[in-house]
């Protein structure tokens, strides 16, 4: 029976237990002395009648008599602990988020209240009558009233499994990331100190009840979405900033990248969470390669431009024979060359070369390879000088790069084919119905020292073709990654030989794709000669 009635002892330490673990706060030294009065004074109560002396018979019912040391346990076990866990729940809401501050609110309220109401109709009263009450203490209606408002406190704003909660809460104000809780209703729940930052609030503002986003962030969405970027919006000056503030750009000004989630809250509502980075030095250098990428795209196509004008489009036309012609590069600018000119005794002169690599140096070279034949196709000089004067003119220039190369020169009147070749693989001959190479070496040019070349020379027949192509039609890869090859190349072409030349030219292209998978590695460039009768 005395256990019993002396169980209320611990109930105030045990509510300080309840405000220290709800705020997260470590135990100090005023917890551990509620503590250690609890686990004293309750063996003293139990054992002698300094604190409980007995019970009473009232109309109302059973009522303990006070012993001696009665209200000084009630103050020190009951009303002390209480006051001291309304000072705390007042202390740490300050500044935090709305829904935090009417939790404490709610638990200060009803334990203001449940305090008050005992100490008026049970504490003062013995003090002022000697230990006797004449109506019945409230107490227990107390009791009462703080438990309806802790359930408010839950079942309204939820703060179930509060121990883990608080600990997130205090991760996320150390994460550099912004972290912003909102209700359905737009309630600012929770926001670390990273996103009072990223929206251009300072660390002393206090938080709004509700939180707007599209008041800080530019064309911030009113539907869901998972993830954007935003820029914020510039702060409006005020009537007292100076005018060097007016002028200088805000450096306030971010752009962020906004995730937003939907999860569950621990009431009966959900809420919205979201993740706000800063990728402003992100979001410039994108620009600034954005710029410089499109300024090289322009330069690109002006290279592209130049290069069309110097490569041959149209050809000399003759009744005497036909040139056809396909030129592909693999980039916006390449580093093949097909140029073709007719000197004044009514002969065609053609450069076919290949230049290594890939991209703008190697059509800076193409383009200079193509100036020189101008010059060579002037002077009148046999294929092999030709490719002579090309690699002497350029082998001060050109470091980087080799050519490979083939010079024609042909005759109409006469049938007559000269040429040269320079590193470049054979051509093909294509005479009824099949397709033979045309025979003939020679050294690379701009390789170390003097290229070893030779002169060729054959006549050839009405019907004939000549047919010259770049390595890039051969060295495409299939699925499995085994290259084509010429030979395979040259098979193709005795099998497509029947087609005019045309026809040929885009059969050959779209075999050598077909093989690739349409995956082209290199320059494509092909050149076709046709002899009329």
């Amino acid at each position: 029976m005395r256990a019993t009635s002396i169980s209320w002892l611990l109930s105030g330490t045990l509510f300080l237990e309840f405000v220290f673990s709800f705020l997260s706060k470590n135990p100090n030294i005023l917890l551990y002395l509620f503590r250690g009065f609890s686990i004293a004074i309750f063996p003293i109560a139990l054992t002698t009648d300094w604190i409980v002396a007995g019970v009473e018979r009232k109309y109302w019912g059973d009522i303990i008599s006070p012993g001696i040391f009665y209200v000084t346990s009630l103050n020190l076990l009951i009303i002390a602990p209480a006051i001291y866990a309304v000072f705390l729940l007042f202390v740490e809401s300050r500044g935090k988020a709305s829904a935090l501050r009417k939790q404490c609110f709610l638990l200060s309220l009803g334990t203001l209240l449940s305090s008050l109401m005992g100490y008026l109709t049970t504490i003062l009263p013995r003090i002022l009558l000697d230990g006797n009450l004449s109506f019945p203490p409230l107490s227990g209606s107390a009791s009462v009233i703080q438990s309806v408002c802790i359930f408010i406190a839950i079942a309204k704003y939820g703060f179930l499994e509060i121990r883990l909660e608080r600990i997130a809460l205090q991760l996320y104000s150390k994460l550099r990331e912004g972290v912003i809780l909102l209700s359905q209703n737009g309630d600012l729940l929770y926001w670390n100190q990273s996103g009072r930052e990223m929206l251009g609030l300072s660390a002393n503002s206090p938080p709004p009840e509700k939180l707007d986003l599209s008041s800080y962030l530019e064309g911030f969405p009113v539907k869901p979405f998972a993830r954007m970027d935003f820029r914020s919006k510039t702060p409006k000056v005020s009537a007292e900033a100076s005018v060097l503030d007016i002028m200088l750009p805000s450096s306030q000004t971010r752009f962020l990248e906004v995730s937003r989630s939907e999860i569950p809250l621990s009431g009966r509502d959900k809420g919205h969470v979201f993740i706000l980075r800063d990728v402003t030095d992100k979001k410039e250098a994108s620009e600034k390669i954005s710029l410089l990428y499109s300024r090289v795209v322009k330069d690109l196509d002006i290279a592209r431009e130049v290069q069309n004008t110097i490569t041959t489009q149209a050809f000399p036309e003759s009744d005497k024979y036909k040139v056809y012609s396909y030129f592909r590069p693999y980039d916006h600018v390449g580093g093949d060359v097909l140029n073709c000119s007719e000197t004044k005794d009514g002969c065609i002169e053609v450069l076919f070369a290949d230049v290594s690599g890939h991209g703008i140096s190697s059509a800076m070279v193409a383009a200079m390879a193509s100036i020189a034949f101008s010059v060579v196709s002037r002077r009148g000089s046999p294929p092999k000088e030709g490719l002579l004067f090309t690699n002497d003119l350029l082998t001060s220039v050109v470091t980087q790069h080799f050519i490979s190369a083939v010079y024609l020169k042909y005759d109409p009147s006469s049938r007559m084919l000269e040429y040269s070749y320079a590193g470049h693989h054979p051509g093909l001959l294509l005479r009824n119905g099949e397709a033979q190479e045309i025979p003939g070496k020679g050294g690379v040019l701009l390789a170390v020292g003097t290229p070893i070349l030779e002169e060729y020379k054959i006549v050839l027949r009405p019907g004939d073709r000549v047919l010259f192509y770049s390595d890039g039609l051969f060295e495409v890869r299939g699925s499995k990654g085994v290259p084509m090859g010429n030979a395979t190349l040259i098979e193709a072409v005795r099998k497509l030989s029947f087609q005019d030349s045309e026809n040929l030219i885009r059969s050959l292209v779209s075999y050598s794709e077909s093989f690739g998978d349409g995956v082209m590695t290199d320059d494509l460039t092909l050149f076709c000669l046709e002899i009329k009768g």
